[in-house]
């Protein structure tokens, strides 16, 4: 008997320990297959999610004294032929019942979804099922306010799928519910780490930009998920979805036709655009069979003329190929309704642009907190016209200044409002004002009659302000030198009561072509001669705008020379001739000193000729100065001496290095608001261009690198200007030009030296 017993323990222990091998063989099978197929992220997270069925309903019940609302997240699951910014379209419908199984409420939910970007690193999102990994979309959520509807009981979600790509959706249900003994004032810095990064991540904000309001928000309520109940004939086995935090998400809710997020729409009135930085062809498809967009090309340099773009088909359906295109902007407009999808032939990404604006009237206002002593630019859009009110209050709330304007409305050409619905909205013209505010300024309030949408950006006057200024796209920053932007967009201090309103939208912006802007004034060269004694003249290639009106030309006026041409008359003063005999040299020869022979010899021996007296006379000799590095020039101005511009042009010698260039601005400023505004102190990085030339006439070495020019208007908001000092880092010649209304009577002698 003994001996059985010994025998029965040992097959019951030898039975136990193979069980939990093949039990742990399992599990390590499992574990492995699960992971993703991706890096793994320090902020990544596992969440159980379920199949939604378009048959069969997923019913979840939750309790509607404790529910506050309930948020449905949802990933869409593709296939392998789904392109990565391509758009999969799915909707969910999702009906509210009340204990007795009465609908309350029956909707369908709209979402545009794109696969995630893994290579960026942006989300990684991945769901195993049946050991592999499956390609998951962006994150989609929605919300059902379940205080609107206090006898709701339970919630019934049906997938319906809209494009085949789609291979199914997942999702999990989490239910807002209120926690009890809560301390707004200790608890929050005592939660975990990861329930407050859950819960920042919840409001979609940010911990930095929470409002103690919404601190308070996020300790006074978690969201709990909730599982679905058992149905007959589903599957409630849960899978694996990895995501990494934040979770972003965008939705979009429409009763109507959807319109696709990333296409471009147009009708009449209303276009797009496309900035190309290299020359390269468009490829763009169209929901019309016949319906094609019209494509314009600008130059934004406006040297050449506007024109249009041929396309062509290609083997796909209803896609197309433009022609290679230069550098510059692309317009396209249509007739009819229309959307187009675009990219490069090269691959290279095609953005667009936003602009968080609040929508204020007189059921809504804007408040912003705002620096003392800080520069304000506020950018508005209006449909009608309206009256807009700007108040700047004190620490005690008192109001210390008080502005209106009156706003016309005017629609933009370009820009749209994308609603909540997908569909495009017409926006007003954009309109800058700015407003300099006292040192014991607090906050602002801004507030109008009708419709405004309202963009609020701020800067110190001493904030550095610092721009490459190039003629050719440059991918990357040279030595250092990154762009610094003039403003800082800035949130309202009512950002999430707005929010709550759906008074906060993104304003999709497209960028213009340049209107032809006439020019009526003119441009005189300042004289140097006292700051700066050393001085040279150079032939500058100047070329003007393309619908610009030809003047008669003067004696400093060239171009290439053409001796099959007219030749001049001996005794005119409009004779000069600047040939170039190498790269190095170049001399500047009156006609009347050179024989037949002495011409003809010149023509067969020089490299390039330049002539003032026939045809397109585009290069300018011009009188430049030695400015020698770090060394500040000073211009000083009175009121009755003030230019409505600058402009600097700067010339490097022996060297094509790019060369950064400071302005500084001494000037008093006017007060209140003001439509134009000077940025005191600025930086630029100018590199060498590629469309301009210059060369010296009289030395030797005549080599000189052209960079393009700068531009200081003499805004409305200067009151009176003092002077302008001027500084680069290497040693330049540079011309400064005068813009004045009236024509200089006066005549530079340097226009007629040999």
């Amino acid at each position: 008997m003994y001996l059985i017993k010994r025998l029965f323990a040992l097959l019951l222990i030898l039975t136990l320990l193979l069980a939990i091998f093949f039990a742990g063989r399992s599990f390590l099978v499992w574990l492995d297959s699960a992971e993703p197929v991706d890096a793994r992220s320090n902020t990544e997270t596992r969440s159980n999610v379920q199949w939604l069925s378009s048959e069969k309903p997923l019913r979840f019940t939750f309790s509607n004294q404790r529910t506050h609302s309930l948020r449905i997240l949802s990933n869409a699951v593709f296939d392998q032929s789904v392109f990565l910014e391509l758009p999969v379209n799915y909707a969910i419908k999702y009906v509210l019942y009340d204990d007795k199984g009465n609908v309350i409420l029956d909707k369908i939910y709209h979402h545009a979804s794109k696969l995630v970007n893994n290579s960026e690193e942006q989300q990684i999102k991945q769901i195993i099922e049946n050991k592999q990994s499956l390609n998951v979309a962006s994150g989609q959520s929605f919300y059902l306010p379940i205080t609107h509807y206090p006898n709701a009981k339970s919630l019934d979600l049906t997938l319906i799928p809209e494009e085949k790509s789609l291979q199914g959706v997942v999702v999990r249900v989490h239910a807002k519910t209120p926690e009890q003994n809560i301390d707004p004032l200790n608890s929050w810095l005592k939660r975990p780490l990861e329930r407050r990064r859950r819960a920042t991540d919840y409001l979609t904000m940010g911990e930095n930009t929470l409002t103690s309001a919404e601190i308070s928000n996020a300790m006074a309520f978690w969201w709990q998920k909730i599982a679905p109940q058992g149905i007959p004939g589903i599957d409630f086995k849960s899978d694996i979805l990895y995501e990494t935090l934040p979770y972003n998400v965008t939705t979009y809710d429409f009763s109507m036709q959807q319109h696709d997020l990333g296409a471009y729409y147009t009708e009449l009135g209303l276009c797009a655009s496309i900035k190309l930085d290299v020359t390269d062809s468009l490829i763009f498809t169209v929901n019309s069979e016949q319906l094609l967009p019209s494509l314009t090309w600008y130059d934004k340099h406006q040297f050449k003329a506007p024109i249009p773009i041929s396309v062509s088909p290609t083997d796909s359906k209803n896609s197309y190929k433009t022609e290679l295109i230069d550098a510059g902007l692309v317009t396209i407009c249509s007739e009819e309704p229309l959307l187009t999808n675009w990219r490069t032939a090269s691959s290279t990404p095609i953005l667009t642009s936003y602009a968080g604006s609040y929508l204020v009237n007189e059921f809504a206002s804007v408040d912003f907190d705002i620096e003392p002593n800080s520069n304000l630019n506020i950018d508005v859009r209006a449909l009608q016209s309206s009256q807009l009110n700007v108040v700047i209050y004190d620490e005690r709330n008192l109001a210390i200044e008080d502005y209106t304007v009156t706003l016309k409305g005017e629609v933009s050409d370009f820009d749209r409002l994308i609603t909540d619905t997908t569909q495009r909205q017409r926006v007003g013209m954009l309109n800058s004002y700015y407003l300099r505010t006292p040192d014991n300024a607090h906050h602002l309030k801004i507030s109008a009659e009708k419709d405004v949408y309202v963009r609020l950006k701020s800067r110190l006057a001493d904030f550095n302000y610092q721009r490459t200024i190039s003629h050719q796209y440059l991918p990357e920053p040279i030595n250092g030198f990154y762009d610094i932007a003039a403003w800082y967009e800035q949130r309202a201090a009512n950002h999430y009561e707005l929010t709550q309103l759906a008074h906060f939208t993104n304003i999709r912006t497209f960028t213009p072509p340049k209107e032809p802007d006439l020019v009526t004034t003119f441009y005189q060269s300042k004289e140097l001669f006292a700051k700066l004694p050393l001085s040279n003249v150079a032939l500058v290639l100047s070329p003007d705008r393309y619908f610009m009106p030809k003047l008669p030309p003067q004696v400093f006026n060239f171009g290439l020379y053409n001796k099959n041409n007219y030749s001049p008359y001996d005794d005119s003063e409009d004779n000069s001739l600047v040939y170039r005999l190498t790269n190095k040299s170049s001399k500047e020869v009156a006609v009347s000193e050179l024989s037949v022979e002495a011409l003809q010899q010149l023509q067969s021996q020089a490299k390039t000729i330049y002539q003032n007296w026939y045809g397109d006379r585009p290069w300018i000799k011009q009188r430049i100065y030695q400015l020698d590095k770090n060394t500040p020039l000073t211009l000083d101005f009175t009121k009755q001496q003030r230019p409505m511009s600058l402009v600097f042009k700067v010339f490097r010698a022996n060297s094509s290095e790019p060369v950064e260039l400071s302005l500084t601005q001494n000037a008093d400023y006017k007060a209140g608001l003001t439509s134009e505004y000077s940025i005191a102190k600025q930086r630029f990085m100018l590199n060498q261009s590629a469309l301009l030339d210059a060369f010296l006439i009289h030395p030797k070495n005549s080599q000189l690198t052209s960079y393009p020019s700068v531009t200081q208007t003499i805004t409305n908001d200067i009151a009176e200007l003092h002077s302008l000092t001027l500084q680069t880092t290497d040693t330049v010649w540079v011309s400064i030009l005068e813009e004045y209304p009236l024509q200089e009577q006066k005549v530079r002698w340097w226009n007629h030296e040999n």
